[in-house]
């Protein structure tokens, strides 16, 4: 495994969404179906759980989350940590310090330059530094799809998941409650080596880990004795859900944001193609905002492919219980935003996810530059200032989500 740390390219000019002469009604719909086999219903206070169809049995939660581990980790990586650790039985403590040794829990998407590549910088190209000789590579031997569909090294949830399958069956990593000692061998394991000139590898990890919560056998003081203690109302871990399941907390509008933000570093594959896990090989901005609503419970019915015009999504919003708003109004995180002149020329859509005091808003766009990025904050009223090349001509707030949720085909 290699530690170099690449960084996600800054957003640049996006590409526009499908025009209205070329919606395609019909094939290549994502069905609805319970990842896990079942639809688990929202509870308590606006709970609802992902489930996560990987292959594996499920294991303890782990520990509770610590101050540390909730404020340097974001909460969408933070579940995804957990659930892998669950699925997995590993301690998922480890696993998050290994994702924020690699890639500082960010994309770090492409390869590295050492045949090492994604979030939890895996080997995935063989004759190369991490994966000498023809292959197969850790990645062909080891991938796991979180949520379904074709796995994809750049996908976080699909890297840490493979990560935490590669640290089980191959690295030597024990269950969920191992001595700090035999998690320090897998770290090394998983370097290829303990310490070198470039880190103080299974260290670091380590004692990362411990102040994210870890305390197996043989663990060492923390560091910070105050960053170590449980978070109060940590997100995620606790909730109630299944073993194997992913919290998703807060309104229908909250969970459309952490789903959208889980997914920002998701490219094209490959780039230029217009091919992503969202649905089919075109222009996919409508695709990415319909997907999102649909993981959060909207029901936007069919799949993502009828929604492929950006349009589509506003007017149905429109005549279903949604709201739609002038460009003039302040919209809501989780609205969706759309450019363009109106929904008959309507060229873009994304979601957005943070609105600021002063009135600029930030937005997670698919086909933003091939990718899902964060844009923004942005004043709504200079929205083609350097950011878009249309205007905005309103928002759709969706309706109230389902009172069940199951995981899409992703």
């Amino acid at each position: 495994m290699s530690a170099t740390l690449r960084t996600a390219a800054p957003p640049g000019p996006k590409r526009s969404g499908r025009g209205p002469l070329a919606v395609v009604f019909g094939g290549g719909a994502l069905v609805l179906v319970a990842v896990l086999g079942s639809v688990m219903a929202i509870t308590g206070a606006s709970i609802s759980c992902l489930g996560s169809g990987a292959g594996g049995g499920s294991g303890p939660a782990g520990p509770i989350p610590s101050k540390t581990a909730v404020a340097t980790i974001p909460v969408s990586r933070l579940k995804l940590y957990e659930l892998a650790g669950r699925r997995f039985d590993i301690d998922w403590t480890f696993l998050a310090s290994i994702g924020t040794q690699e890639c500082n829990n960010g994309e770090c998407a492409g390869d590295n330059g050492s045949g090492c590549g994604g979030p939890m910088q895996i080997a995935f190209v063989p004759d190369t530094r991490c994966s000498p000789g023809p292959g197969p590579t850790l990645w062909d031997v080891y991938k796991v799809s979180a949520f379904g569909g074709t796995p994809s090294i750049d996908d976080p949830a699909d890297a840490v998941f493979t990560a935490a399958r590669i640290l089980r069956q191959d690295m030597g990593a024990p269950p969920t409650g191992g001595s700090y000692e035999a998690y320090y061998r897998a770290a090394c394991r998983y370097y290829g080596a303990c310490a070198n000139a470039a880190a103080n590898y299974a260290s670091e990890v380590m004692a990362r880990a411990v102040q994210f919560g870890f305390h197996g056998p043989g663990t060492p003081a923390p560091t910070s004795s105050t960053g170590a203690q449980p978070a109060p109302n940590p997100p995620g871990n606790g909730s109630g859900c299944e073993a194997g399941s992913i919290a998703i907390s807060g309104t229908g509008d909250q969970r459309i944001v952490q789903i959208a933000e889980s997914q920002v570093g998701q490219a094209e594959h490959p780039d230029g193609s217009n091919c992503t896990k969202y649905g089919p090989c075109e222009g996919w901005c409508a695709l990415f905002a319909a997907w999102v609503w649909q993981h959060a419970g909207i029901p936007l019915p069919g799949g993502t492919a009828p929604w492929a015009y950006s349009g589509t999504i506003y007017t149905w919003a429109k005549g279903h219980g949604g709201q739609v708003l002038p460009p003039s109004a302040t919209p809501a995180p989780g609205d969706a935003v759309f450019y363009g002149t109106g929904p008959t020329d309507s060229v873009h859509v994304g979601i957005v996810v943070r609105v600021l005091p002063n009135g600029e808003i930030e937005t997670v766009e698919g086909n933003y530059d091939n990718r899902v990025e964060r844009v923004g904050p942005f004043p709504p009223a200079d929205a083609t200032r350097g950011w878009e090349t249309a205007p905005i001509y309103g928002y759709a707030q969706p309706p109230s989500p389902s009172t069940t949720i199951g995981g899409l085909d992703a």
